[in-house]
């Protein structure tokens, strides 16, 4: 018999026509060439595929003739006898045994150039001389063998040795992660996700003559259960989940805080976390939900907290607050939501299988609960007594009542649910975060969680600069104890936080100390990792694959897996591009300080970063390699972006207008190099970066900052809210009684939203200032900070706009033309800001702008 390949008819290829050798007609068998670069066409071709899965031997994606009829020769050391045949399949095989299947055809086929076939197990049995094969998955013949109902989550296990290799595993996904296993021990190595481009950036497939069968059966329980992270900035769709599969990353969350495999990737360890507390009891002033608040707080005002002595549905600013967790009918009422979204799910996320369900508190600044009944669950001596703005911090030198017990009440918060929870649903386990005002573990040293509770330990003052052991830090001197605290409590997850903080295109490193940190939390119990670990892949690739296999084996050796990367990746270049690794962690080893939630990244030393610079042009000299180039321009642009974020995160008046300028070109650089990658999907930078390098972002307003001081305005103005947003149609720049009603006082030094006022939309700010006499050149109005966007007007007359974002930097105008020397002067400012902090925060001041010849 030949086997004849025939391009899919929805392949790019399109339908192709092969010769058949003179004499050969009756004896070829026809397969599909499945060749795919968009998920459009994968879609297409599974379900062709799934059709031609029938009990007889489906063969894909190679071409293997016979010498009689084609001359072709098996590739030269190939044992034919010992070779693999067949890939045989349990008669009613799931989405994911199939697409096990199919992995193992695709990749053999690209090692070796040789077809495999997949057979039902049923036909098998009649064809005993079909060669040698893999079961794959529940077979009968794999279940007479092994128990994996038995097996701890997701083990795995690959039957090397004389005869069949049986490859299965335990749970959903156990079967396909013991498939990429097998091909990893084949040299198979998936550093990012498959891009299906004409040079493919993360994917590392061996040529070989023959597999590696022989050795002794291996079989492994991943360190950890629960393993995955959020990863929404650089979420490049579905294949972001085939990624992680390959990897063996079983709850990554993308888009949401839902896990959601697809059933092919045997929908992976389903959960939904997240603060979700306003699931349940809605809070906040949200425009798309407020009806509903104002409805429910109505009905159910005991429901909320009770804040000097008033129950409220909304934070100072607007944001959601907590729930009185005291009250028996709340306890009642989220118990029974509990089990009904975990039955019915939500749009979207219909017909869920979610082990875990969150009811998480919401997120802080907020208010808690006051009443006695909730400060009784704090238990004695509780330090926690009223609302202060910094509870939500607790170890910020302005909070009054430090850390509080209110971890404790969340705890037993969660217990009474849980309890309820467990006589429907025993399987299902209910989780709350400690963080913020939960982070420390509960005062009561008795106090268990149940069985069925999980506490997702959050704390983002962890320091990566020092060991989780060092008695020197006092940042990680409390995370060691709490997490061990936690630990002897009940089931913990670690959220951890971004190693670069908010700054996710800058490269992550820090390789060994995430060795250390997982060993730590392994030593302790900890079920499993969560967290927002999103840093792009063109900086953070490594740090992804290694967190991946540390999470899968926690012995993985980390310098290993970083010099098969450099090694897989960059070719000729892979002893240059270890040494660029290398610069790096030893530059953040050597940083001083702490190295905190990336407030390390503006003052991080920039000799480290040319070196790093140095040997990057090194490694593009020294490979031609399409592919390896591309590579190293993802490395590239990763760079290039820590330059340019640390230039935008050093204070205004420290950059200079020529350092500013070698900035933009810097940026359009980046944009260029990004664009002419083409790549499908966001792998160098996320959309909104992309959107700030076209836009060319904030420009510190330099004239301003690097100008005299003339004048300090004063401190308290005039201020009102305009929720209709009418009052230039009324006239308010020009001509109004500021010193009558509705008008009234405020500071300027902080946000109006932090001074009792809760309104969001436009507001107006007025003052008097007069101009000093010896001013001569230009004069602009500096604020230090302003959140919102602006219209200032002098004396009626519109002198300028600022706008929105961003909201932490000075932003100034060009009042000259609208002053005049000696004069006193009305400023009327209108602010609109919608949500969260809004307004005036810091000085305002007059700065007279020294002119210097040639400057631009």
């Amino acid at each position: 018999m030949v086997r004849v390949l025939i391009a899919h008819p929805f392949s790019p290829l399109g339908p192709k026509k092969l010769k058949i050798p003179r004499g050969a007609e009756g004896h070829c068998q026809f397969s599909w060439l499945c060749v795919c670069r968009h998920q459009e066409d994968i879609k297409e071709t599974h379900r062709h595929m799934n059709r031609l899965m029938t009990s007889v031997a489906v063969t894909v994606l190679a071409v293997l003739c016979s010498a009689s009829f084609c001359g072709a020769e098996p590739p030269t050391g190939v044992q034919v006898d010992r070779a693999i045949r067949r890939i045989v399949i349990p008669d009613r095989e799931t989405a994911a045994e199939r697409h096990a299947a199919n992995e193992l055809v695709a990749n053999i086929a690209l090692m070796t150039g040789r077809s495999v076939s997949v057979i039902k197990e049923s036909a098998a049995a009649g064809n005993a001389n079909g060669g040698r094969g893999i079961n794959l998955g529940r077979t009968r013949s794999n279940l007479a063998r092994h128990n994996p109902d038995s097996w701890p989550t997701d083990t795995i296990f690959v039957g090397y040795g004389e005869g069949d290799i049986a490859i299965l595993g335990q749970g959903t996904q156990g079967t396909l992660f013991a498939t990429f296993e097998f091909l990893r021990d084949q040299g198979c190595r998936w550093y990012m996700p498959v891009t299906y481009h004409k040079l493919e950036v993360g994917r590392h497939i061996p040529k070989r003559a023959t597999l590696e069968l022989s050795g002794k059966p291996k079989k492994h329980s991943p360190s950890f259960p629960d393993r995955g992270w959020h990863m929404t900035a650089v979420m490049p769709g579905p294949h972001f989940r085939d990624w992680a599969t390959r990897n063996g990353v079983n709850a990554l969350t993308t888009g949401d805080t839902c896990i959601l495999y697809p059933d092919s990737l045997g929908r992976g360890r389903e959960k939904q976390s997240g603060h979700t507390l306003a699931w349940f009891v809605p809070s906040g002033a949200e425009p798309s939900t407020v009806e509903k608040v104002k409805k429910r707080f109505d009905s159910h005002p005991d429901w909320y907290p009770l804040v000097g002595g008033q129950r409220t549905w909304k934070y100072r600013d607007g944001r959601r607050v907590q729930a009185c967790l005291s009250n028996r009918k709340v306890v009642d009422h989220v118990a029974r939501e509990v089990i009904r979204f975990s039955a019915e799910g939500y749009k979207g996320h219909e017909s869920p299988n979610w082990r875990m369900m969150s009811i998480g508190h919401n997120d802080e600044p907020t208010f808690w609960c006051e009443c006695g009944a909730c400060r009784a669950m704090d238990g004695p001596g509780s330090t926690w007594k009223a609302n202060d703005v910094y509870d939500a911090y607790p170890n910020d030198p302005k909070n009054q009542h430090g850390t509080g017990p209110l971890g404790q009440r969340y705890a037993m918060f969660a217990n009474r649910v849980a309890r309820q929870v467990a006589r429907q649903r025993r399987d299902l386990l209910v989780s709350f975060y400690a963080y913020g005002s939960t982070v420390a573990p509960p005062r009561d040293p008795k106090l268990k969680l149940e069985e069925n509770v999980v506490v997702e330990f959050a704390y983002s003052d962890h320091c990566l600069k020092h060991d989780i052991d060092d008695p020197a830090c006092p940042n990680n001197v409390r995370l060691k104890a709490w997490v061990e605290d936690w630990s002897r409590r009940g089931k913990v997850v670690f959220y951890d936080y971004p190693p670069t903080g908010r700054h996710i295109h800058v490269p992550t490193g820090f390789f060994r100390h995430y060795q250390k940190l997982l060993r730590f939390l392994h030593r302790n119990g900890v079920i499993g990792l969560s967290g927002e670990s999103q840093g792009v892949w063109a900086g953070s690739a490594l740090f992804h694959y290694i967190r991946a296999r540390l999470m899968w084996d926690i012995d993985s050796d980390v310098d290993e897996l970083t010099r098969e990367f450099c090694r897989d990746l960059f070719g000729d270049a892979a002893n240059t591009m270890l040494a660029y690794y290398r610069r790096y962690e030893n530059g953040l080893a050597h940083h001083p300080g702490h190295m905190v939630w990336g407030g390390w990244v503006a003052q991080f030393d920039p000799q480290v970063i040319r070196d790093m610079q140095d040997l990057l042009d090194k490694a593009k000299r020294e490979t031609d390699d399409p592919a390896v180039q591309l590579r190293l321009k993802l490395v590239q642009v990763s760079l290039n972006t820590f330059v340019i974020t640390q230039v935008e995160n050093t204070p205004a008046p420290k950059v200079t207008a020529k350092q500013f300028d070698r900035f933009r070109r810097l940026q359009t650089e980046t944009l260029a190099m990004i664009r002419g990658m083409n790549l499908p999907y966001p792998m160098a930078a996320t959309g909104p970066f992309i959107d700030r390098l076209k836009n060319n972002g904030y420009r510190p307003p330099f004239e301003a900052l690097r100008g005299k001081q003339r004048l300090v305005l004063p401190v308290v103005w005039r201020f009102r809210t305009d929720p209709d947003d009418h009052g230039v149609k009324k006239g308010w720049p020009g001509s109004v009684r500021f010193s009558a009603k509705p008008w009234q006082d405020i500071r300027i030094d902080d946000f109006w939203t932090n001074q009792g006022i809760r309104h969001h939309g436009a507001a107006w700010y007025t003052t008097k200032f007069t101009v000093p006499k010896k001013v001569k050149e230009d004069l602009w109005l500096l604020f230090d900070m302003l959140d919102g966007a602006a219209e200032i007007w002098i004396d009626g007359k519109l002198a300028g706009k600022t706008p929105a974002a961003p909201w932490d930097k000075p932003k100034a105008v060009d009042l000259t033309k609208r002053v005049r020397p000696g004069a006193t002067h009305q400023l009327v400012m209108r602010v609109v800001k919608k949500s969260y902090a809004a307004g005036i925060k810091g000085r305002v001041r007059l700065m007279e702008a020294l002119r210097i010849v040639g400057d631009r």
